[in-house]
């Protein structure tokens, strides 16, 4: 890319989620390749708090996608900045990264002839046209289904999986002990891990009906990290339950790595929520934990049955318990499996891969547009 090339990149969202992480180290992977970038994002967002002194940011307090004032207010800076940097020769492209908002910024961008690319990370489908977008990255191959189901150009459509810097997840010797003694947990026990945001259709619940199975006296301990409006139901499901003590809502992480070590296994079983691919099941392969996730959206092309995980149905509590108890029971599988789940996120997802494969489609936009 020439040095006068400047992106433009638009995340909407509130939470930190493996969408805005995933954001930050593109941000930071291309500033290294010295692409400039630009980040526009909601006002007050851990994102921004992130990201800033970083790169250059600008924030909008966007109340909904019908937010007339603030899309108004995004539309004339986004103009005044065209128009400045087309006074320096400069060129710019608008990488547009959540579904939050993608409508407007793809629409107010097209209407200023600036190119587009439409990140989409969830398998779920496209409910609005692409009449303006130039390309899309979609983060898994079902994920890239679902856009061509839309009817959008294959030769558009580039499948860029998710990374994660593998080496920070990668334990140190004794993380493990060291990690538990820092959470209170006996070296003895049996430590499932679990990390996302609690809302309707990860799946939180099942996990708790599938840790009710096990006998309270032989019970594995629970460690979920993560925040969201589904926390007091599951508080309120693991006391009904009876396996409060064993399931400990960690609140949100700043770094879930002391989670990760601490854990023997990594559950990821979402019923119906259209993941494409979930970081923190990529997280937790760095780490060298076999993964149980569950058959929905993009799951199954990392978590690979059997190779460096288990896959199990959705909704299906018995069933998860089982492959929990299968992987407990024999350690030899479990040590195996986690071994290959590691080596497969340190060769398909790690983030020195990211900046290169968007670049390669950043110049696919631009020589099509010039």
């Amino acid at each position: 890319m020439p040095e006068e090339f400047i992106v433009i990149h638009a995340e909407w969202g509130r939470h930190w989620s493996g969408g805005t992480q995933q954001v930050a180290l593109l941000l930071e992977g291309l500033a290294q390749r010295g692409v400039n970038g630009y980040l526009v994002c909601q006002e007050g967002s851990m994102l921004a708090e992130r990201m800033q002194g970083k790169v250059p940011l600008k924030t909008f307090n966007l109340r909904g996608e019908h937010d007339l004032r603030a899309w108004w207010d995004f539309a004339r800076w986004l103009k005044v900045f065209c128009e400045r940097q087309s006074s320096l020769n400069h060129i710019l492209l608008v990488h547009v990264h959540s579904r939050r908002g993608a409508l407007p910024t793809l629409f107010i961008a097209r209407r200023l002839n600036l190119p587009t690319v439409l990140h989409w990370r969830v398998a779920a489908p496209i409910r609005f046209p692409l009449k303006f977008v130039d390309a899309v990255i979609a983060v898994s191959d079902a994920a890239a289904q679902q856009v061509l189901k839309s009817g959008f150009a294959p030769e558009k459509v580039t499948v860029v999986r998710s990374s994660i810097d593998t080496k920070f997840f990668e334990p140190t010797d004794g993380a493990k002990e060291l990690m538990r003694s820092y959470l209170g947990i006996g070296g003895d026990k049996f430590v499932i891990a679990a990390v996302g945001r609690l809302v309707k259709g990860k799946g939180y619940d099942v996990l708790l009906r599938a840790l009710s199975q096990f006998p309270p006296s032989d019970r594995p301990i629970l460690l979920l990290a993560g925040e969201g409006n589904e926390r007091q139901f599951l508080e309120n499901l693991s006391a009904e339950l009876g396996v409060s003590e064993e399931a400990r809502f960690l609140g949100f992480q700043a770094d879930v790595r002391p989670v990760l070590w601490s854990a023997d296994v990594f559950v990821h079983a979402p019923t119906n929520f259209p993941e494409g691919t979930p970081n923190a099941i990529l997280e937790a392969m760095a780490a060298g934990l076999p993964v149980i996730a569950s058959k929905v959206g993009g799951i199954p092309e990392v978590v690979r049955d059997g190779e460096t995980g288990l896959i199990v149905p959705p909704n299906d509590p018995k069933a998860l318990a089982d492959a929990i108890n299968k992987l407990r029971q024999d350690k030899t599988l479990s040590e195996k499996l986690g071994k290959q789940a590691q080596a497969w996120a340190q060769e398909h997802h790690d983030t020195r891969q990211l900046p290169e494969r968007v670049l390669q489609v950043y110049n696919q936009v631009m020589v099509k547009r010039l």
